[in-house]
């Protein structure tokens, strides 16, 4: 089948260089001006790209591309892709990628497909002097400006021998592959540790994802006997570098901690627990075995363990075991379901993190006599005792109030990453226990131009639970202590706060009727509420129009894409906001552009700064977040109007909120078919600052709402649905019902 390639040649590209053309020199130097990229040349330090790209993805440039049995156009064909199919990269022999699509591998030429790198946050870095960067993959596009030897670009993707960059502001241009060097995003150490660490597979393999979160891309698998160099933790993730020199995340309770200097010190990374020490064990003899929250069967079980499983021994009570579990919870086991433990046995010494519950306490066990805790200006408190523990090791945490736990000499170090409440709940010959929960130390309300704060000062880590009924706002505090009397705060958009403490945690109850809406922000030691202005005037509002780029997303029986609807809603959508005195933020600026992110915006090196990221990263500027998608089902019946919300972020009662009143609207300028508010992991939901709402209009796969979708006044329809939502949302009227 004859392949028709839109914008670009099929024929293999030149190899040269070519010198800077006369014509293009000021636009070269306007345009080095305007970039300002990063100059740093790769460094050993810089993992380099595996060569054969195996385990990424690409997306199909040509509109009808052939897939054949082998790398050439000699070998026979065996099905065809179109324009816009993502395929899986196995590797790569010459000009031909060896690919994986629908569970079958077949070839296809390397100039058909782009192979995506910017979701894995690579880097190029260029290598030679006077390099061109061209407007398409090939000398015969013409020069756009020209960049030199050290420059650094966020690297989109490769289309055979040519790398398309990232100008900024959402500029792209293509460089030739070997004038540059493609980086994989580094990991920036903590402070090094005590002894090396290497971290290896729990069982036969770990998988190594770019991002902290199960799903991300997959960086590199390791596998029984392998092992990687630790980085640094971060709740129950670790970072680590592997021995190819590829970075990236494993999961704590899938992994071993060793310390290669000091093989019988033990690690522990869970959920919600931390450790390290050297401990006495115990085996599991039994299947099946409740692992509980206490010494009895009366305590509810919180994990379970099997047969062949080794517990961490840090004390015995009566008939029960105190342990941490090969998944690193702490927890009880009763011995007679393992070989047994003695009365006496405790660890040589261990520190022992426990979070699950509201109350996170800290075991310290060891061989001293006597120790003093002693608090830290720095955020940081020192346990120093009577004795040396003959090892040093650290562990970094980064969840909750804990930073991390270092073990030197006599001492243990605990950092925070903001001021910690904590009491002493025992302090005996060998052993001390930190309990710690927020202690409220004040409440105030200040008046700002737009709206009104209302901030809860704390002393230690908090997150609050908040629930609305209608015009009121409670927000609870779990374990949290109030130090004041029960008082009344007033303000003038917040009517009235009241506040009570209980023996679970400090509730504060706030009247918003003034108001209609809140937005949530957590600081170090204190939290914030703010409270708008009523109306939809002056407030900021990003709409996201889903997919974009290379993305197409979803299409319908005729071909219609969704990256075009979203576009074509978003587009009225921002029109009509505006016209009612809304700012309004697109995250992609075009119909087939990529996202675009804030100029300020600097994720951290070892974030996720792909097309997701960027998206998200408006909500820090935002009062409400809205992505527009249109949905897709196997089932061509399917049809009708879904929102989506995350139930785990600060904000996620408004967003609740928010997509009722978006369904709500939808569906009645639509007529479509009310399926809900569902709960999802959507990355632009969970990781927005701001209330956050992704809306599936219709079903393109519907050939009915496929139809409807290319309709401008349906597109309408839906963009006035929306804003009517908006409008409500932000009405002090707009209370009814309870998130």
């Amino acid at each position: 089948m004859t392949k028709h390639i839109r914008h670009f040649s099929i024929r293999p590209f030149s190899r040269a260089n070519g010198r800077v053309l006369p014509g293009v020199l000021l636009l070269a130097m306007a345009l080095s001006l305007a970039c300002q990229p990063q100059t740093a040349l790769s460094s050993g330090n810089s993992p380099l790209m595996p060569s054969d790209f195996a385990g990424f993805k690409g997306v199909v440039v040509g509109d009808v591309c052939n897939l054949r049995s082998g790398p050439g156009t000699n070998h026979s064909i065996v099905g065809t892709v179109l324009e816009g199919t993502w395929l899986d990269i196995i590797s790569i022999e010459n000009d031909w990628l060896k690919i994986s699509y629908k569970g079958k591998e077949a070839w296809i030429a390397a100039w058909l497909v782009d192979i995506d790198l910017s979701s894995r946050g690579i880097s190029a870095v260029i290598t030679r002097t006077d390099v061109n960067m061209r407007q398409g993959p090939g000398t015969d596009y013409p020069a756009l400006g020209v960049t030199q030897r050290g420059h650094t670009y966020p690297a989109e993707a490769k289309r055979n021998d040519w790398i398309r960059v990232s100008l900024g502001s959402g500029r792209t241009a293509w460089i030739f592959e070997e004038l540059l060097q493609l980086t994989l995003p580094v990991i920036e150490e903590t402070t090094p540790v005590a002894g090396d660490m290497v971290v290896g597979p729990r069982g036969g393999s770990v998988t190594v994802y770019q991002r902290p979160i199960k799903g991300s891309p997959v960086m590199a698998t390791l596998r029984s006997g392998d092992s990687a160099k630790y980085i640094t933790s971060r709740g129950a993730w670790i970072a680590v570098q592997t021995s190819a020199g590829i970075r990236g995340w494993v999961y704590g309770p899938d992994s071993v901690i060793s310390a290669v200097n000091d093989p019988s010190l033990s690690f522990g990374v869970s959920e919600t627990s931390w450790s390290l020490g050297k401990y006495s064990s115990t085996t599991v003899n039994a299947t099946d075995v409740n692992f509980r929250a206490g010494p009895g069967t009366n305590y509810p079980v919180i994990s379970m363990v099997q047969k062949g499983d080794i517990i961490r021994v840090l004390e015995v009570r009566d008939r029960w075991i105190r342990g941490i579990s090969p998944k690193g919870v702490v927890g009880w086991v009763a011995s007679w379901l393992t070989t047994g433990a003695s009365a006496g046995a405790s660890p040589s010494f261990s520190v022992a993190l426990d979070a699950s519950s509201s109350i996170r306490t800290l075991t310290l066990q060891g061989p001293f006599q006597t120790c003093q805790i002693i608090r830290r200006e720095d955020n940081a408190l020192v346990i120093s005792t009577s004795e040396f523990f003959k090892t040093a090791g650290r562990l970094d945490i980064n969840a909750y109030e804990f930073e991390s736990v270092k073990v030197e000499g006599s001492d243990v170090t605990i950092r925070f990453s903001e001021a910690p409440s904590y009491i002493v709940q025992e302090q005996s010959p060998g052993k001390v226990v930190l309990g710690f929960a927020p202690t409220v130390t004040g409440i105030d309300v200040r008046r700002e131009d737009d709206g009104e704060v209302l901030t809860v000062h704390t002393l230690g880590y908090t997150w609050p639970t908040v629930t609305r009924n209608g015009s009121s706002v409670t927000m609870f505090l779990p374990g949290a202590s109030y130090a004041g009397q029960a008082s009344l705060v007033r303000g003038d958009l917040v009517r009235k706060v009241d506040i009570g403490a209980t023996n679970d945690g400090v509730s504060l109850s706030m009247d918003a009727s003034l108001s209609g809406t809140y937005l949530l922000k957590k600081n170090a030691n204190s939290l914030e509420a703010f409270f708008p202005n009523p109306g939809l005037s002056g407030k900021v509002i990003v709409v996201d129009p889903g997919h974009g780029g290379n993305d197409p997303g979803a299409s319908g029986p005729t071909g219609y894409q969704e990256r075009t609807v979203n576009w074509k809603i978003a587009l009225k959508l921002r029109d009509l906001l505006e016209s009612a005195g809304a700012t309004v933020i697109l995250t992609r600026l075009g119909e087939f552009e990529d996202a675009t992110p804030p100029e300020d915006w600097k994720p951290d090196i070892d974030e996720y700064s792909g097309d997701l990221a960027k998206r998200a990263a408006w909500s820090q500027k935002a009062h409400a977040f809205v992505s527009i998608h249109n949905d897709w089902h196997s089932n061509r019946q399917t049809a009708g109007t879904t929102s989506y919300i995350c139930s785990q972020t600060l904000n996620t009662s408004e967003s609740r909120r928010l997509a009722t009143l978006i369904q709500k609207h939808l569906t009645a300028s639509l007529g479509t078919v009310d399926r809900g508010v569902k709960d999802s992991n959507f990355f632009v939901n969970r990781e927005s600052h701001c209330p956050s709402v992704l809306v599936e209009v219709m079903y393109l796969s519907n050939p009915r709402e496929e139809d409807l979708l290319k309709q401008d006044h349906v597109q309408e329809a839906a963009a006035r649905g929306v804003l009517k939502a908006l409008e409500e949302y932000f009405s002090p009227a707009s209370g009814a019902g309870t998130y």
